[in-house]
């Protein structure tokens, strides 16, 4: 194969897709379902069989954005986790594919092809739960990274305003899947006043701000719609997914955030990045155009959501990765373009930083997952359908603390509560609340783990029923009348 021949695969957006799509089918299918995918899948499940909607039967502090994508599984599948993951890969695949077109439309097409390398391998990471694809995080990017290339498209286009609208559309269904790529809209504001109105007159930037405001209300609504159909009002909705944000236990101490903050930027894989950003230094006139001071904004702005709450789980870091991806990726294609004029030497140094790139961010950890062990055992699947064997479809179950969702979803019972995780169990009247719900429709069974639930509910599982069976970190006591 010649020389050229080979590069141009090497730098096909489409090769590039092809082998992030088996990197991440291999990843997707060695984790197992992980709390927070049982906790949208037991949410799926009771509102499509239940009619139980979220916010009403079940809490929970996301936007619907999710809740739809696993009711929509269980709907065509039952209990599963790799649909709504699928779907994740799709949009990883679909976000690097955005990511490469606006680094060739910003700079070149090296860049694009950086960028997209880059943030392919790295949405991937174990560090950032790259086996999860089917987390919140993945699909709010899709929308917001989205929502930055409509309005780059937008420039200097005479359907400049109907770009601009796409973009609010983008990122009102960002906000359907995490509130916080709010940060990520305040940027969206400022890149689009920044580069994406230069030029336009004052009347025409108030117009543009009003359109992205528009798209994001009508978006907005689009995305609430199943939950209006089932019953949800407005208010459950923004007591549900916003106010609650307020509750203790939404933001992490500050010791915490500390701790966080330096394991995640300065103790861990994220530290790579370092000597690539480093490059500006002797490219401190990228600075001068205005699209690259919208991409460091829009990278601030990132940086501010991934701290918003001071627990650092790695899919929250997802957040920052697009602007990361597309900066280093001007940084090296500009690097290069800049210092090699000949095309062979050009073509040879590029291939050669590409794959080092590529060794330098391979997800290898995520490539080895629980399923490739030997004698691999899914022990929430199996106490799920242990309870699902031993109770009866209109039977309640209740497993206490904040980690067995799992085991809720495979179960398929019913929660005594719609505090069926009690991390949102977070004043005395929420404990009130759960302990009414426990009398009010008890439980046949109650897993309890090794944890403080309370001692009003200690008191009433320890005078209502009686320890049968131990099982992995799980006390089971069933109803003394049964």
């Amino acid at each position: 194969m010649k020389q050229s021949s080979a590069f141009n695969l090497l730098t096909s957006p489409l090769v590039i897709s092809f082998f992030l799509l088996i990197i991440l089918l291999i990843a997707m299918s060695n984790g197992y379902m992980n709390n927070d995918e049982g906790m949208w899948s037991y949410m799926g499940r009771i509102w499509s069989e239940h009619n139980m909607p979220p916010y009403i039967g079940a809490i929970e502090n996301k936007t619907p954005g999710i809740f739809e994508l696993f009711a929509i599984s269980h709907i065509l599948f039952g209990v599963n986790v790799f649909f709504v993951r699928a779907l994740g890969v799709i949009a990883i695949l679909l976000s690097s594919l955005t990511i490469y077109v606006t680094g060739r439309e910003l700079h070149s097409h090296l860049a694009g092809i950086f960028s997209m390398v880059i943030f392919g391998l790295t949405m991937t990471w174990s560090l950032l739960d790259g086996k999860y694809t089917a987390q919140t995080e993945t699909f709010m990017v899709l929308f917001s990274t989205l929502s930055f290339y409509f309005v780059i498209k937008g420039v200097g286009s005479p359907k400049w305003r109907f770009w601009i609208f796409l973009s609010g559309l983008s990122m009102g269904l960002a906000l359907a899947f995490k509130q916080i790529a709010l940060t990520t809209a305040i940027a969206l504001f400022i890149f689009f006043l920044l580069y994406g109105a230069y030029g336009l007159t004052n009347k025409d930037k108030i117009v543009g701000i009003f359109l992205v405001c528009l798209g994001v209300i009508i978006s907005t609504f689009l995305s609430l719609a199943p939950l209006l159909f089932s019953n949800v009002s407005l208010r459950e909705y923004i007591d549900g997914a916003w106010l609650i944000l307020l509750n203790p236990g939404s933001s992490a101490s500050a010791m915490l955030r500390i701790k966080g903050f330096f394991h995640i930027f300065l103790n861990s894989r994220i530290v790579v990045f370092y000597p690539f950003l480093g490059l500006f230094i002797g490219q401190s006139d990228l600075i001068k155009h205005r699209y690259f001071i919208g991409l460091l904004i829009w990278m601030l702005f990132d940086f501010i959501g991934v701290n918003a709450s001071g627990y650092y789980y790695g899919h929250q870091i997802k957040q920052l990765i697009p602007s990361l991806s597309i900066i280093i990726g001007i940084l090296l294609g500009n690097f290069l373009l800049r210092h090699i004029i000949e095309k062979s030497e050009l073509t040879k140094y590029t291939s050669v930083l590409l794959i080092f790139i590529i060794v330098l961010l391979f997800p290898f950890q995520s490539l080895i997952g629980y399923k490739a062990m030997n004698g691999y055992v899914d022990n929430e699947k199996e106490l799920g359908m242990w309870l699902k064997e031993n109770t009866k479809e209109n039977d309640y179950v209740y497993i206490a603390g904040g980690r067995g969702n799992a085991i809720l979803s495979y179960c398929g019972r019913i929660s005594s509560s719609k505090y069926f995780n009690m991390i949102f169990v977070t004043s005395d009247k929420d404990g009130e609340q759960l302990l009414s719900d426990l009398k009010e429709k008890p439980p046949l069974y109650f897993l309890k783990p090794s944890v403080d639930i309370g001692i009003k509910i200690d008191e009433f599982v320890s005078n209502n029923y009686k320890l049968v069976y131990t099982k992995q970190e799980y006390e089971i006591f069933k109803w003394k009348s049964d």
